[in-house]
């Protein structure tokens, strides 16, 4: 049994990197990103404390009704913050420099957006076809992601009220992410939301990263559903097209692309708590929900259509 998560301040999940620590991040960087092996503790995250998890109330359980269905959440733009879209194309770089690579162009960059690390090394980039040396190459970018990018996360607003309802009402939680687990691990820490999430699936799970659908099709064998029962959120039409590959409906959460380039998606939000949970239970079934006026409070009446 798992408690709801209460009384949950934000000051906690306000922790932001500004331009400003950006840039001291890079400066920390160019110092520090070839320190020996005995002082590699210096770029390890301080200890945090764990929380008590939120468990999930089964008194409630009857008041979803329909088919069961589970929800599987994007870990970077839709519960944390995404908002420095030139991160992953400083990443490469850097590590184009320290190997002495060829940059990768705007086209390829976008080629490679969702997928695995080794999997964009070896089959789009060509930088090696020895495993070990995919391996090294691909380790190395997540040390170059985690320093350029620092330790701290910030929820999007609703995140909290949004996860606790569907605690509150049972419904499976499944977080994903093309990176590795450790650093997912570590970001689901650093945000305190441990306990939330019924099924966490990394790059470590799955062979295919994105446009194919096999992250999302781990995370729905992970929560024992179905996948035509899950539903997607996701921030970018690449997201979209991987769940409906998966044989998925996807809601898009507008974040780095406006809503009207995110069409394709079944519905489309600013915020997760704009969605109700019997929006969720009818998109789930493949039903199309207007645009309308409403609350955020994630309540169980739906506003009806003026």
């Amino acid at each position: 049994m798992r408690l709801k998560r209460v009384l949950v301040k934000p000051h906690a999940t306000d922790l932001k990197n500004s331009p400003q620590s950006h840039e001291e991040n890079n400066v920390f960087y160019k110092l520090v990103y070839r320190l020996p092996e005995n002082l590699s503790w210096l770029l390890s995250s301080p200890e945090i404390s764990k929380r008590p998890a939120p468990m999930k109330k089964q008194k409630k359980e009857e008041m979803v009704t329909g088919n069961q269905f589970g929800v599987i959440l994007e870990w970077e733009g839709v519960v944390v913050e995404d908002d420095d879209p030139d991160l992953e194309p400083r990443v490469w770089y850097v590590l184009s420099l320290e190997e002495a690579k060829s940059f990768p162009p705007d086209a390829v960059l976008r080629e490679i957006e969702g997928m695995r690390t080794d999997q964009a090394i070896s089959e789009v980039l060509h930088w090696s076809e020895d495993p070990q040396e995919v391996q090294r190459l691909a380790a190395r970018k997540e040390i170059i992601h985690q320093t350029l990018r620092g330790r701290f996360y910030q929820l999007r607003p609703g995140v909290l009220d949004f996860l606790n309802t569907l605690v509150d009402f049972v419904i499976p939680i499944a977080i994903t992410t093309s990176r590795p687990r450790l650093s997912l691990e570590e970001g689901i820490k650093a945000a305190g939301l441990q306990g939330y999430f019924d099924a966490v699936v990394a790059a470590e799970d799955f062979c295919r990263g994105k446009p194919e659908g096999e992250m999302f099709e781990v995370a729905a064998e992970q929560l024992g559903l179905d996948p035509d029962v899950c539903l997607v959120l996701g921030n970018s039409n690449l997201t979209v097209e991987s769940a409906q590959t998966a044989g998925m409906r996807c809601v898009a959460v507008a974040n780095r692309y406006p809503a009207y380039e995110l069409q394709a998606a079944s519905h489309v939000v600013r915020w997760v708590d704009q969605l109700s949970v019997v929006d969720l239970q009818r998109l789930a079934n493949g039903e199309v929900l207007g645009s309308r006026g409403r609350t955020s409070d994630m309540g169980m009446e739906i506003v009806s259509e003026e």
